[in-house]
């Protein structure tokens, strides 16, 4: 079995994505009258692709997910248990592990939650670039989840020595939701790297930001944090 990292090591909540489809069209009065065989063959196409893609949906993908599910729970106990590199990769001809889901099962949502695992798995490892790749990979219109996929890049970045980047992560992970509890985390983690590199007034404003968003909920460590950096610009 593998051992867990246990050098800055972080550990983040799971749940499944979903990705949504939205299409826009425009069309104007004059371009219909001109063009309305045209559009009746488009339409008739367009009807044909959707009752494809809804059938490809329901008699393949479907499906497909349901296969994933059955992959993913072992992978997923080895992941429970700290067991990283099983859950990554799996046992030959037992189970599979993330990266096989990955290749496997590409476009469920089981492949998409195996991505986001990868990720951790591979960090927690010591893959890092591999880490980053998952992390990168890994959509999703969840803005809860949106947060913590920034704020894992940012980690990942950290560990690669790459702060300036990592500091552009954490940023993206505060905007990314409107939840308190995720805003503050990753302020915290943003504010605290900023201090390391010589950026006191980025991080000073960003605890002042989030102090002034949230002043009726008082934080006595973010206070204490704010002074440090307001101090350290004199």
């Amino acid at each position: 079995m593998a051992t867990k990292k246990t050098k800055k090591e972080h550990k983040y909540a799971t749940e499944e994505a979903f990705e949504s489809l939205e299409q826009t069209a425009q069309s104007s009065e004059n371009f219909l009258e001109k063009n309305a065989k045209i559009l009746a063959i488009v339409f008739g196409a367009l009807i044909l692709a959707a009752v494809s893609y809804f059938a490809y949906l329901k008699f393949y993908v479907d499906p497909r997910n349901e296969e994933a599910q059955n992959e993913i729970v072992t992978a997923d106990t080895m992941f429970e248990q700290d067991s990283m590199q099983l859950a990554l990769n799996g046992s030959p001809g037992a189970y599979m592990g993330y990266n096989q889901i990955l290749n496997e099962y590409k476009g469920t949502d089981l492949a998409k939650i195996a991505e986001y695992k990868a990720g951790i798995a591979n960090y927690e490892l010591g893959n890092y670039q591999e880490a980053l790749e998952n992390f990168k990979n890994f959509n999703t219109s969840e803005v809860a989840l949106k947060a913590v996929k920034e704020g894992a890049t940012g980690d990942t970045y950290v560990q690669l020595g790459k702060k300036d980047e990592a500091l552009a992560a954490y940023e993206k992970a505060i905007r990314a939701s409107d939840l308190q509890v995720l805003e503050r985390i990753y302020t915290k983690k943003y504010a605290i790297l900023a201090h390391e590199i010589g950026a006191n007034d980025k991080a000073y404003g960003k605890v002042k930001e989030y102090l002034e968003k949230y002043n009726d909920a008082p934080d006595n460590e973010l206070d204490r944090l704010a002074a440090l950096f307001e101090s350290a610009q004199k």
